[in-house]
């Protein structure tokens, strides 16, 4: 009976860090941009960081999420 809150802990903080993933990704992808904009004065490196950022933080989650549904499929 200890393992059912246990599970359901582990389900929400798995899927809490996926949800936080892309937001940190385009904020990281954001300030990377900006820290090369301020030192090449180059202000497109603000929208390039954050489309990489973006594109980073969805194959990561994309990974996740198809790495989970290829266990839940062996499990069956």
């Amino acid at each position: 009976m200890a393992s059912d809150p246990d599970k359901s802990l582990l389900w929400l903080g798995k899927y809490l860090s996926l949800a936080l993933t892309l937001p940190a990704s385009v904020f990281a992808g954001y300030l990377m941009g900006a820290f090369a904009d301020h030192y090449l004065h180059m202000p497109f490196l603000r929208a390039l960081g954050i489309l990489l950022g973006m594109g980073t933080g969805l194959v990561k989650i994309i990974e996740e999420l198809s790495r989970d549904d290829k266990k839940n499929r062996s499990r069956k």
